[in-house]
């Protein structure tokens, strides 16, 4: 610039200041990826998204035999391709944890020893997976298509909640989804709400209408009543670890205590009003002469099945018996019901420490978006709520089996892009703050006076939904 700037009006500065920033230079344009980037990839994915968490063949009559997830997924693979030009990312760590997973499966369905057609076709399906997390990681690459994406599982678990309720099937008083669908166990259909209420409390901070509030607040009220209807207790028990979690973060930490009475009051009509059954299987899970709906007969099998597959893990360490086998071997046809035991015994040792790495992806993320977060508040929340979301799915994943469901790397998933964006919004803010220092030292003291820095908001909050104040309090960052 040298002495040119001196003559230059205060406002042409500032103009060419927020040039700086807007990707016009070559500094800041690759500070953030740009969302029209990968325009189709996202939009088949949100396509993708929609369909699996809705499930409209499951409760639509007629639908079941269309393939909708199938070609959602096709489509999400042919735009992803046909953008591979556009892409200037490296593929982040998970993508590479899950190929690894992916493939100790392969291997352990190849040379299992009991049933190696099964254990092939359950491994292809999770390519779905990888597919899925590639184009996640590659085509959300802005705060507001992160929230898209959250936005459409929240709502489709709302809309399953109601559903269920309405509709849903009663079988020996234990609530289960419908038309037989990947949700009609009532212990699956528990966990997907436990780990999608958090992300409705994230749009509940994040929405100005009370409109959307009431409509979030429902639909954690119907997801509640729906766990405890279902009679889960490792559902039960999830979403109390689940509620202690956000409370710990949003209430304590986030400072916002009215939230305890809240909980509490809701916990309490939520049990007294449907909580019936999921209470009498507790009693009756160390009582036999309080058997509710077969409640000790169950946590005897679950002891059996747990060393069973303990026992199958040390026969068969490296490979496992493939995935899926271990229904063969269980003595009863049961699963292991404990996540972390059924990946080890049937992918091998080796598949159960990737899973395991996988997880800790997703927190040491969550961890990073924080720091990175300058103070933006759809950032904060959302990490907060994954945090939440991946604490309820652990602790129910000691009590079910759900190695092989796609929402857990889903959930990972999340977790990479918001570390991402939340990354690369700092590193343009630090970029707009020394465009913004450069300029002020190269002008005479008394313009410099004159002029004033604006508020420099990251690319993400300029990306970020309409409506939605993206700068939350200290208070709130201060965590």
């Amino acid at each position: 610039m040298g002495t040119n700037v001196v003559d230059y009006p205060i406002a042409e500065k500032s103009e060419n200041f927020k040039d700086a920033g807007s990707g016009n230079s070559a500094s800041a344009s690759g500070a953030m990826p740009q969302p029209k980037q990968l325009v189709g990839a996202y939009v088949a994915l949100l396509a993708f998204m929609l369909i699996y968490f809705l499930r409209p063949e499951d409760w639509i009559p007629g639908f079941s035999a269309v393939p909708f997830a199938k070609f959602a997924g096709i489509l999400a693979l042919l735009g992803l391709l046909f953008s591979l030009p556009e892409i200037r990312e490296r593929f982040p760590r998970e993508v590479f944890y899950l190929a690894l997973l992916i493939g100790q499966l392969f291997l352990a369905s190849v040379f299992s020893p009991v049933w190696r057609g099964g254990a092939l076709q359950i491994t292809i399906s999770l390519l779905k997976v990888l597919v899925v997390v590639v184009v996640m990681a590659l085509a959300v690459n802005s705060l507001k298509r992160l929230r898209m994406l959250i936005f459409t599982q929240a709502a489709s678990a709302a809309v399953m909640a109601g559903v269920t309720l309405w509709k849903g099937r009663s079988v020996e008083g234990r609530l289960e989804g419908i038309l037989g669908g990947n949700y009609s166990d009532p212990n699956d259909l528990a966990l997907s709400f436990v780990i999608s209420i958090p992300l409705c409390l994230a749009f509940v901070f994040l929405a100005r209408s009370w409109f959307w509030k009431a409509f979030w607040t429902a639909a954690i009220m119907a997801m509640t009543a729906a766990i405890l209807e279902t009679g889960s207790r490792g559902g039960f028990l999830a979403l109390v670890v689940m509620a202690a979690a956000c409370l710990w973060t949003f209430a304590i930490r986030g400072r916002r205590p009215y939230l305890i009475g809240i909980a509490a009051l809701l916990g309490v009509v939520a049990t007294l009003s449907f909580g019936g059954m999921v209470v009498g299987r507790l009693k009756g899970t160390f009582n036999p002469k309080d058997d509710t709906a077969a409640a000790y007969a169950s946590t005897e099998e679950r002891q059996h099945l747990f060393w069973r597959s303990v026992e199958v893990t040390k026969e068969h360490p490296l490979l496992g018996v493939g995935p899926g086998n271990f229904m063969q071997l269980s003595g009863n046809w049961h699963v292991a019901h404990n996540s972390f035991t059924q990946m080890s015994s049937e992918g091998g040792i080796p598949a159960l420490l990737l899973y395991l790495v996988l997880l800790g992806c997703g927190f040491s993320n969550i961890r990073a978006s924080k720091r990175f977060a300058n103070k933006e508040k759809g950032t904060i929340l959302f990490a907060k709520a994954l945090q939440s979301s991946l604490i309820g799915f652990i602790a129910g994943s000691f009590f079910l089996s759900v190695t092989y469901a796609f929402f857990p790397y889903f959930l990972v998933a999340y977790t990479t892009s918001l570390f991402s964006i939340a990354r690369k919004s700092a590193a343009s803010h630090r970029k707009l703050e020394a465009s913004a220092i450069a300029i002020s030292s190269e002008m005479p003291a008394v313009e410099r006076e004159e002029f004033e820095v604006p508020f420099l908001p990251s690319a993400s909050y300029l990306d970020g939904p309409i409506g939605v104040s993206e700068v939350c309090s200290t208070d709130e960052f201060a965590q």
